[in-house]
C-alpha cells in the first residue's frame, strides 16, 4: 500500500477562474474546452494542463517546509 506522501500530486480545478475564463464564451465552447480539460487530465497531460490558469497541482493539504 502506497504512503500519502508517495501519491502523485492531484490535479486541481478551479470552478471561479473556469468561469471568469469563459464568460464571454458561448456556452457550446466552454463546454469542449471542459471536456478538453478533462481530457488532459485523464491522460495525465500535465504540461498542457499548465497553460490552464484554473488548473493546479499539488496537494493543498501537504505543509511546505
Amino acid at each position: 500500500m502506497m504512503s500519502p506522501a508517495e501519491y502523485p500530486d492531484r490535479i486541481w480545478f478551479n470552478p471561479p477562474k473556469f468561469w471568469a475564463a469563459t464568460k464571454d464564451m458561448r456556452p457550446e465552447a466552454a463546454t469542449e474546452l471542459l471536456d478538453r480539460i478533462i481530457d488532459l487530465a485523464e491522460a495525465q497531460d500535465l504540461e498542457e494542463l499548465r497553460n490552464f490558469d484554473f488548473v493546479s497541482f499539488g496537494n493543498p493539504w501537504r505543509k511546505v517546509a
